[in-house]
């Protein structure tokens, strides 16, 4: 499943925060395309609502988008992955030329059903068991005989999304992610299948689990990770396993329409401080000057920082 927005009615989590807060734009044929991430979709509309830019946004998942906007027709991609090297060779065969700007941190969590008082604390190995394509496991009490002899119902996030590839990467070690998963790219619907499910896990960034609606945010927790919450401060010092940044990959020629260019500059001057409003973490500070001076300078290509 996809979700495709415009800039004035896709804060459904933060709605209650931009009121008043921008005008009702309808975005047509002029309007900066963003395609990208669903984990960034609510930073960058947010952005696009408080500050009053005319933006339509296709939240596909970030390599979904870079499909897009490495053929040149987005004029920014929002990400939750650094740009792979095969999108970077895209991009390059395209002639785009494309400015890596990271705005936020984030760390991947995983989801359960509230009255699941068993799975409160899963290791990496534990994860890599009951999600790796050729795992044994398929109860919870193969992962721990004292735990019920229950199914595991498994939700995510599907091919073409950043969440996905970060998750393989750091949860799964190159080994394949099982297939009888359900996915989607709708966060609404991806935290209510868990919530209805009291078997059910599942993961997301945690920007996007800290702005489920009520009542379905009331009824999901989080699952501690080798030990350790999500927590900002424990994204920020590297201790919880799954963090990870988040970005803007701007198109390099789109920079020379004057809306296109407002719009990032604000982006950048403003994000840092909105982040909390749409739960996500920051960066450290220095990290804003760098992207700032990155864009300002039209640095194009990737940091290798990222990669």
């Amino acid at each position: 499943m996809r979700k495709r927005l415009t800039a004035t009615a896709a804060l459904a989590a933060v709605a209650a925060l931009a009121v008043g807060c921008g005008s009702e734009n309808t975005p047509g044929e002029d309007a900066i395309k963003v395609t990208g991430s669903s984990t960034v979709e609510p930073i960058t509309s947010y952005m696009a609502n408080r500050y009053d830019f005319n933006a339509d946004i296709d939240a596909v998942g970030s390599t979904d988008g870079f499909d897009v906007f490495c053929a040149g027709e987005a004029d920014i991609n929002d990400a939750s992955v650094s740009i792979p090297g095969d999108y970077q060779k895209a991009c390059a065969d395209a002639g785009v030329d494309f400015i890596e700007l990271p705005i936020a941190l984030d760390a991947i969590t995983l989801v359960k059903h509230r009255d699941n008082d068993w799975a409160q604390d899963l290791s990496i190995q534990q994860l890599h068991d009951i999600w790796a394509k050729d795992s044994s496991v398929t109860k919870w009490s193969d992962i721990d005989p004292s735990w019920p002899d229950e199914d595991i119902t498994l939700y995510g996030r599907p091919q073409g999304s950043g969440t996905l590839g970060v998750f393989e990467e750091l949860v799964l070690g190159g080994d394949d992610i099982r297939e009888d998963y359900q996915a989607t790219d709708d966060i609404q619907e991806l935290s209510k299948w868990v919530s209805e499910d009291v078997n059910g896990l599942s993961f997301m960034g945690i920007g996007n689990y800290l702005a489920t609606e009520d009542p379905t945010r009331n009824r999901i927790d989080n699952v501690l990770v080798d030990g350790v919450a999500p927590t900002a401060e424990a994204t920020k010092n590297g201790n919880y396993p799954l963090s990870r940044p988040l970005f803007l990959y701007v198109n390099e020629d789109s920079t020379k329409r004057e809306d296109v260019n407002e719009f990032v500059t604000t982006y950048l001057d403003k994000v840092e401080a909105v982040l909390p409003r749409v739960y996500f973490y920051q960066l450290p500070e220095e990290e804003y000057d760098n992207s700032k001076q990155r864009y300002e300078d039209r640095q194009t290509g990737a940091d290798g920082r990222w990669q």
